[in-house]
């Protein structure tokens, strides 16, 4: 088969192809992408703007392995142009919005969203930060240090930053103090007004627990 009759046989099942992309079945589609991809690479993408649409909720679909996939697929939706992909940044839903965050710096370096337009929404990842899925809660905290670094979190947010300090849930508070040494290197914050809170990272010595560990870690690295 040469190359346009390849083109046609796979334009010809497109629909099968495009219900293929939220699939259970990993293996369907990952075979589905390919094709859709080899539609873009080829030129073809043309085929796919009645399509745009349920592209773009692909990257909203309850089922993480499908959304995930999508996200995944972030040059595909910037070759077909597809619009209104940086709304899910502040959607409600937790696993959602981490989903686009945690692609945030590969949108910006692709054009989808303006760098303008995500310090603009900054906002919305707070959420993330105290989120009831410690996965994402983890995650996000460590995408935080990335986000400060690429300034998409500036010194003005610092004192948003210290509410977690002493927030009230040690499983959100230790995290907060687990990153402040990097914070510090990217003169976030300073040692010194870490020191002047340092009462709340002691805090989270007195009970056994997993957390008394990292607390006791990070205290020691701070006093050091």
């Amino acid at each position: 088969m040469d190359e346009v009759e390849k083109i046609d046989d796979i334009l010809r099942r497109k629909h099968e192809i495009l219900r293929n992309l939220r699939s259970p079945d990993k293996s369907i589609r990952d075979e589905a992408w390919r094709l859709i991809t080899y539609i873009v690479d080829t030129g073809n993408g043309k085929y796919l703007e009645d399509s745009l649409g349920y592209l773009r909720s692909l990257l909203w679909n309850k089922l993480q392995g499908v959304r995930d996939e999508a996200w995944s697929h972030l040059p595909v939706y910037k070759a077909l142009l597809v619009q209104g992909i940086d709304r899910a940044l502040t959607a409600d839903s937790d696993r959602i919005k981490w989903s686009a965050w945690s692609h945030v710096l590969e949108m910006i370096q692709l054009g989808i969203v303006e760098k303008d337009k995500v310090i603009e929404v900054r906002y919305s990842y707070w959420r993330l930060l105290k989120s009831r899925w410690a996965t994402i809660r983890k995650k996000a905290w460590n995408l935080f240090v990335e986000l400060v670094k690429e300034e998409i979190f500036q010194p003005k947010d610092k004192e948003r930053y210290m509410d977690f300090l002493k927030h009230k849930k040690a499983s959100v508070r230790i995290y907060a103090w687990e990153v402040s040494p990097q914070l510090v290197n990217l003169n976030f914050i300073t040692k010194e007004e870490l020191l002047q809170n340092i009462q709340f990272l002691q805090e989270l010595t007195q009970k056994e627990s997993n957390v008394k560990k990292r607390a006791l870690k990070v205290l020691k690295r701070l006093e050091s």
